[in-house]
């Protein structure tokens, strides 16, 4: 029987693709178009991508958490304006972050899923690849801060999911390692499914494109909406 509800954030309970452009927008403000917009997007996420399968490393050993955080996210801003320092590419990083915080849309059913939950005495956690000075305003805005038991972003343990570093802090964070009574709900087969697959969790896997699993990957359930939650928990 499950005690405790781990939701991924983005693109699980908000809109990331909206999110991303608001804070686009703010960098580059008038000369933003969609084109650009495009080509950004396709460099962050495969960024994150690679991040995540290992082939972007930390470039040395000994940063604090908050260094790796700082240069991994410079890396994009270095790519797709090609011509700027680290320190620029750094500074525009630091007013991204903030642009996160502008335009925060709902995924259908989000608050109403979790407040649900929160009734039914499920215990909620957020754990996010995220940055974790976005993800306040996020639950804010979507309108569920005061359904969440506790907040854990990458940043607080430099390694992000499906790493099994991501998973042992976020347990210790909780206080709790029984993952028998735990279930993770977020969007991606290889971040969030895989993760929860191979610490030993049971997985729920947002469906909401009705995308094709590769078969890999085995999440416990599978849904296309939140509402279905209703007929799992």
């Amino acid at each position: 029987m499950y005690k405790t509800l781990i939701f991924d954030l983005d693109d699980t309970l908000n809109d990331d693709t909206k999110n991303i452009q608001g804070a686009f927008k703010s960098i580059v403000r008038e000369e933003y178009s969609e084109e650009k917009f495009k080509k950004f997007i396709e460099i962050d996420r495969k960024l994150w991508k690679d991040r995540a399968s290992g082939i972007i490393k930390d470039p040395r050993e000994g940063m604090s958490n908050k260094e790796k955080a700082e240069w991994i996210r410079a890396q994009r801003f270095l790519k797709y304006f090609k011509n700027i320092t680290y320190k620029e590419a750094v500074e525009i990083n630091a007013r991204y972050m903030e642009g996160l915080k502008l335009n925060i849309v709902e995924i259908e059913g989000a608050k109403e899923i979790i407040k649900y939950l929160k009734n039914k005495e499920y215990k909620i956690i957020i754990a996010s690849n995220g940055p974790s000075v976005a993800i306040p305003v996020k639950l804010q805005k979507i309108g569920i801060d005061k359904y969440v038991d506790c907040v854990f972003s990458a940043d607080e343990c430099g390694s992000m999911k499906p790493h099994k570093k991501f998973y042992e802090e976020l347990f210790n964070k909780i206080d709790n390692h029984n993952k028998s009574e735990m279930l993770f709900i977020g969007d991606e087969l290889e971040k969030d499914i895989k993760g929860g697959q191979e610490i030993g969790m049971d997985t729920c896997w947002c469906n909401y494109e009705d995308k094709t699993n590769n078969g890999v990957y085995k999440p416990t359930y599978e849904i296309h909406n939140l509402s279905d939650l209703r007929n799992i928990l």
